[in-house]
């Protein structure tokens, strides 16, 4: 093989590899991880050629698996808010990484819209019929799911832990058509790759329909491929914070709710089966 041919393959194995390092080398583990155009540039051989949307990002992501780790849905409160930022509502609660929540109505009260569910409490209602409640990400006390609001079919109190947000970015390995072009905002989503693997993440300003493009290709996020993704309330309200790490990128704007992830708890063993 050539050696001008040589080059850019190794990079791309080994870009491969530090993916699956990430993701898979550890799945008891949650990970943080940065990803920026350059760095995807360098690793593919595309050095002063990328065009378009690959051109300037960068993705702040916290990787990890729904069997070891639970969504923690934190509710801020309809009068004085009860913790007053990310960090510590995460800390309180337990958390090991976060991110900002769903949309909330511009009122004194700002009240959730769409779905709010913890430790098995609704705290607002299920909603459909607008981009801003489209998906619905919930915590059964067994794993995570995220769906098409208008596809549901657990019925909310069937959820410990849920949250709308919205539009969708990526459904079934596809970018979602009809995605907004020219607004340019810092963005926090929720991504999983359909096999148990989940990440949190916040981005550069990118339009929406960016963002989902980004997110489409391959290495872009290391080994992790993107199979459904949801855009949750981002702009000023973008916070995202990891304790591990030691990382917090804090909101320009106070919100309503947050989206946490702590240690599953395990279910205890049956009576008369104890490990010796």
């Amino acid at each position: 093989m050539r050696a001008h041919l040589l080059v850019p393959l190794l990079r791309t194995l080994l870009n491969g590899l530090a993916g699956a390092l990430l993701i898979v080398g550890g799945t008891s583990k949650a990970q943080h991880a940065v990803f920026q155009s350059k760095d995807y540039a360098t690793n593919n051989g595309l050095v002063g050629l990328l065009q378009g949307e690959l051109k300037g990002y960068r993705i702040e992501a916290h990787f990890f698996r729904a069997s070891e780790y639970e969504l923690c849905i934190v509710d801020e409160g309809d009068a004085t808010p009860v913790y007053g930022n990310l960090e510590q509502a995460m800390r309180r609660n337990n958390c090991v990484a976060g991110i900002n929540g769903g949309y909330f109505a511009a009122s004194a009260r700002r009240s959730p819209i769409g779905l709010l569910r913890h430790a098995s409490r609704s705290i607002a209602p299920f909603s459909t019929g607008s981009f801003t409640v489209a998906g619905t990400l919930y915590d059964t006390g067994v794993s995570i799911s995220l769906d098409r609001s208008t596809a549901l079919r657990l019925s909310p109190q069937h959820m410990h832990e849920a949250i709308q947000g919205g539009p969708f970015l990526i459904d079934q390995f596809h970018a979602v058509a009809g995605l907004e072009r020219t607004r340019k905002a810092m963005r926090t989503l929720v991504a999983t790759d359909g096999e148990g693997n989940w990440c949190l993440a916040i981005t550069s300003p990118l339009s929406l329909h960016e963002l989902a493009n980004i997110l489409l290709q391959p290495g872009c996020l290391g080994k992790f491929r993107v199979r459904t993704a949801l855009n949750m309330d981002g702009g000023s309200s973008s916070a995202y914070w990891d304790k591990d790490a030691g990382i917090y990128r804090p909101g320009f704007k106070s919100v309503r709710n947050y989206i946490g992830i702590r240690p599953r708890k395990k279910s205890p063993a049956p009576a008369g089966r104890q490990r010796r």
